[in-house]
Protein backbone atom coordinates (compact mmCIF):
# COMPACT_ATOMS: atom_id res chain seq x y z
CA UNK A 1 0.00 0.00 0.00
CA UNK A 2 1.34 3.25 -1.22
CA UNK A 3 -0.23 6.42 0.34
CA UNK A 4 -0.10 9.87 -0.49
CA UNK A 5 -0.64 12.67 2.13
CA UNK A 6 -1.71 16.20 1.66
CA UNK A 7 -2.23 18.51 4.20
CA UNK A 8 -2.01 22.19 3.07
CA UNK A 9 -4.59 23.26 5.61
CA UNK A 10 -2.17 25.84 7.64
CA UNK A 11 0.71 27.82 6.81
CA UNK A 12 2.92 24.59 6.57
CA UNK A 13 2.80 22.61 3.88
CA UNK A 14 2.95 18.67 4.43
CA UNK A 15 3.41 16.06 1.55
CA UNK A 16 4.25 12.50 2.29
CA UNK A 17 4.71 9.56 0.40
CA UNK A 18 4.25 6.29 3.02
CA UNK A 19 4.54 3.01 1.72
CA UNK A 20 3.92 -0.34 4.03
CA UNK A 21 4.23 1.76 7.48
CA UNK A 22 7.68 3.59 6.33
CA UNK A 23 7.90 7.27 5.33
CA UNK A 24 9.45 7.04 1.89
CA UNK A 25 9.46 10.67 1.39
CA UNK A 26 8.39 13.82 3.55
CA UNK A 27 8.30 17.90 2.85
CA UNK A 28 7.31 19.84 5.05
CA UNK A 29 7.37 23.80 4.80
CA UNK A 30 6.46 26.88 5.82
CA UNK A 31 4.91 28.86 2.77
CA UNK A 32 2.04 31.22 4.06
CA UNK A 33 -0.30 32.58 1.03
CA UNK A 34 1.77 30.76 -1.60
CA UNK A 35 -0.17 26.82 -1.51
CA UNK A 36 -1.06 27.42 -5.06
CA UNK A 37 2.62 27.85 -6.35
CA UNK A 38 4.04 25.29 -4.91
CA UNK A 39 1.92 21.92 -3.44
CA UNK A 40 1.57 20.57 -7.07
CA UNK A 41 5.65 20.70 -7.10
CA UNK A 42 6.36 19.39 -3.49
CA UNK A 43 4.00 16.59 -4.63
CA UNK A 44 6.41 15.66 -7.94
CA UNK A 45 9.26 16.16 -5.68
CA UNK A 46 7.62 13.52 -2.96
CA UNK A 47 7.28 10.72 -5.41
CA UNK A 48 10.50 11.50 -7.16
CA UNK A 49 12.56 11.54 -4.01
CA UNK A 50 10.63 8.47 -3.00
CA UNK A 51 11.27 6.91 -6.35
CA UNK A 52 7.45 6.11 -6.90
CA UNK A 53 5.24 6.59 -10.42
CA UNK A 54 2.47 9.01 -10.45
CA UNK A 55 0.58 5.94 -10.93
CA UNK A 56 1.23 3.52 -8.61
CA UNK A 57 -0.26 5.53 -5.41
CA UNK A 58 -2.78 3.50 -3.89
CA UNK A 59 -4.54 5.94 -1.43
CA UNK A 60 -4.92 9.43 -1.34
CA UNK A 61 -5.48 11.19 2.37
CA UNK A 62 -6.06 14.91 2.21
CA UNK A 63 -6.91 16.88 5.13
CA UNK A 64 -10.03 18.68 4.05
CA UNK A 65 -10.46 21.33 7.22
CA UNK A 66 -11.21 23.11 9.10
CA UNK A 67 -8.14 25.63 8.53
CA UNK A 68 -7.16 28.30 5.81
CA UNK A 69 -10.17 28.59 3.40
CA UNK A 70 -7.89 28.89 0.79
CA UNK A 71 -5.30 26.62 1.76
CA UNK A 72 -7.86 23.62 2.34
CA UNK A 73 -9.76 24.52 -1.11
CA UNK A 74 -5.97 23.90 -3.05
CA UNK A 75 -5.40 20.42 -1.11
CA UNK A 76 -9.01 19.68 -1.59
CA UNK A 77 -8.59 20.38 -5.50
CA UNK A 78 -5.54 18.33 -6.03
CA UNK A 79 -6.10 15.62 -4.36
CA UNK A 80 -9.82 15.69 -6.36
CA UNK A 81 -8.10 16.12 -9.64
CA UNK A 82 -5.19 13.36 -8.59
CA UNK A 83 -7.70 10.91 -7.55
CA UNK A 84 -9.47 10.88 -10.61
CA UNK A 85 -6.88 10.88 -12.97
CA UNK A 86 -5.57 7.88 -11.17
CA UNK A 87 -8.86 6.60 -10.75
CA UNK A 88 -8.43 6.41 -6.77
CA UNK A 89 -11.19 6.97 -4.59
CA UNK A 90 -9.58 9.77 -1.47
CA UNK A 91 -9.49 9.88 2.06
CA UNK A 92 -10.74 13.05 3.95
CA UNK A 93 -9.35 13.82 7.28
CA UNK A 94 -9.55 16.27 10.17
CA UNK A 95 -7.05 19.06 11.07
CA UNK A 96 -7.93 18.93 14.29
CA UNK A 97 -8.01 15.00 14.66
CA UNK A 98 -4.62 15.01 13.17
CA UNK A 99 -3.56 17.08 16.01
CA UNK A 100 -4.76 15.22 18.44
CA UNK A 101 -3.27 11.53 17.27
CA UNK A 102 -0.04 12.99 16.58
CA UNK A 103 -0.01 13.93 20.69
CA UNK A 104 1.91 11.96 22.92
CA UNK A 105 -0.10 11.80 26.10
CA UNK A 106 -3.12 9.53 27.18
CA UNK A 107 -3.99 10.45 30.38
CA UNK A 108 -6.09 13.27 29.47
CA UNK A 109 -8.92 14.25 26.97
CA UNK A 110 -7.22 16.33 24.21
CA UNK A 111 -8.71 19.23 23.04
CA UNK A 112 -7.42 20.73 19.20
CA UNK A 113 -7.73 24.50 18.59
CA UNK A 114 -6.41 25.99 15.68
CA UNK A 115 -7.28 29.77 15.28
CA UNK A 116 -10.21 30.80 12.81
CA UNK A 117 -9.64 34.74 13.25
CA UNK A 118 -8.63 37.08 16.05
CA UNK A 119 -11.16 36.16 18.11
CA UNK A 120 -12.33 32.76 17.26
CA UNK A 121 -11.20 28.66 17.02
CA UNK A 122 -11.82 25.64 15.65
CA UNK A 123 -12.35 23.11 18.33
CA UNK A 124 -12.48 19.42 18.47
CA UNK A 125 -12.45 17.16 21.81
CA UNK A 126 -11.00 13.55 21.72
CA UNK A 127 -10.70 10.93 24.27
CA UNK A 128 -7.57 8.87 24.52
CA UNK A 129 -8.87 6.74 21.39
CA UNK A 130 -9.64 9.84 19.22
CA UNK A 131 -13.37 9.45 19.03
CA UNK A 132 -15.12 12.45 19.53
CA UNK A 133 -16.37 13.90 22.52
CA UNK A 134 -17.35 16.97 21.14
CA UNK A 135 -18.41 18.03 17.45
CA UNK A 136 -16.09 19.66 15.40
CA UNK A 137 -17.03 23.59 15.41
CA UNK A 138 -15.97 27.07 15.13
CA UNK A 139 -16.68 29.38 18.44
CA UNK A 140 -15.58 32.31 20.34
CA UNK A 141 -12.93 32.62 22.94
CA UNK A 142 -15.52 32.87 25.84
CA UNK A 143 -16.46 29.26 24.61
CA UNK A 144 -13.89 27.42 23.83
CA UNK A 145 -12.88 28.36 27.88
CA UNK A 146 -16.37 26.95 28.81
CA UNK A 147 -14.82 23.65 27.29
CA UNK A 148 -11.54 24.04 28.85
CA UNK A 149 -12.83 24.29 32.50
CA UNK A 150 -15.24 21.68 31.48
CA UNK A 151 -12.62 19.08 30.63
CA UNK A 152 -9.36 20.56 31.89
CA UNK A 153 -7.92 18.49 28.64
CA UNK A 154 -4.82 18.10 26.96
CA UNK A 155 -4.47 21.01 24.77
CA UNK A 156 -2.66 20.90 21.46
CA UNK A 157 -2.30 23.12 17.89
CA UNK A 158 0.03 24.28 15.08
CA UNK A 159 1.55 26.83 17.86
CA UNK A 160 2.36 27.19 21.08
CA UNK A 161 0.63 30.08 23.17
CA UNK A 162 -1.97 30.59 26.00
CA UNK A 163 -5.84 30.52 26.16
CA UNK A 164 -7.04 32.37 29.54
CA UNK A 165 -5.18 30.07 32.39
CA UNK A 166 -4.35 27.22 29.69
CA UNK A 167 -1.44 26.32 27.92
CA UNK A 168 -1.61 25.57 24.73
CA UNK A 169 0.74 22.89 23.21
CA UNK A 170 2.28 23.45 19.61
CA UNK A 171 2.01 19.36 18.14
CA UNK A 172 4.59 18.36 15.16
CA UNK A 173 2.43 15.90 12.89
CA UNK A 174 3.01 12.15 13.45
CA UNK A 175 2.67 10.99 9.78
CA UNK A 176 2.95 7.34 10.36
CA UNK A 177 0.35 7.63 13.46
CA UNK A 178 -2.09 9.54 11.24
CA UNK A 179 -1.86 6.92 8.06
CA UNK A 180 -1.94 4.18 10.13
CA UNK A 181 -5.51 5.62 11.91
CA UNK A 182 -7.14 6.35 8.50
CA UNK A 183 -5.60 3.83 6.43
CA UNK A 184 -8.95 1.82 6.70
CA UNK A 185 -11.42 4.65 7.11
CA UNK A 186 -14.03 5.74 4.79
CA UNK A 187 -13.47 6.69 1.49
CA UNK A 188 -14.95 9.32 -0.97
CA UNK A 189 -15.39 9.20 -5.05
CA UNK A 190 -13.23 12.16 -6.33
CA UNK A 191 -16.70 13.79 -7.38
CA UNK A 192 -17.87 13.92 -3.72
CA UNK A 193 -14.97 15.45 -1.63
CA UNK A 194 -15.98 18.52 0.15
CA UNK A 195 -13.98 21.06 2.15
CA UNK A 196 -14.98 21.21 5.86
CA UNK A 197 -14.93 24.62 6.22
CA UNK A 198 -17.23 24.87 10.02
CA UNK A 199 -18.00 28.66 9.31
CA UNK A 200 -18.16 30.70 6.21
CA UNK A 201 -15.62 32.75 4.90
CA UNK A 202 -15.35 36.18 6.61
CA UNK A 203 -16.21 38.21 3.41
CA UNK A 204 -19.47 36.18 3.14
CA UNK A 205 -20.18 36.64 7.52
CA UNK A 206 -19.82 40.49 6.82
CA UNK A 207 -22.59 40.68 4.40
Amino acid sequence: MINLFIDTSTANVSISIIKDNEILSLISKNIPNMHSSYTTKFIKDALDEAGIDANDISNIMVVNGPGSFTGVRIGVTIAKTYGYLIKKDITPISSLKILAISAKIKEKNIMSIIPANKSSYYVGIYDNNYNIIEEEKCMDKEDVLVLCNKFNPYIVSVDASVIGKYKVNKQALDILKIVNYYQDKEKVNPHSLLPNYLKLPQALEEK
